[in-house]
């Protein structure tokens, strides 16, 4: 089993972006194998403090 997990909300280097980041990558390599899946959390699901850091920092 293989889990990436990541937010590229988070980016914080200019040669980066949310087209070129190694998780949108994996994403589009694996789109498309019927033995993959792919999801996206629509909100938080960590703490307040995390979700707080994540939109302020």
């Amino acid at each position: 089993k293989v889990i990436c997990l990541g937010n590229i909300g988070q980016i914080d280097t200019p040669y980066l972006t949310e087209t070129t980041s190694g998780l949108t990558y994996v994403v589009e390599k694996f789109q498309g194998w019927k033995y993959s899946a792919h999801i996206t959390l629509q909100q938080g699901e960590r703490s307040r403090l995390a979700l707080y850091a994540s939109d302020n920092l």
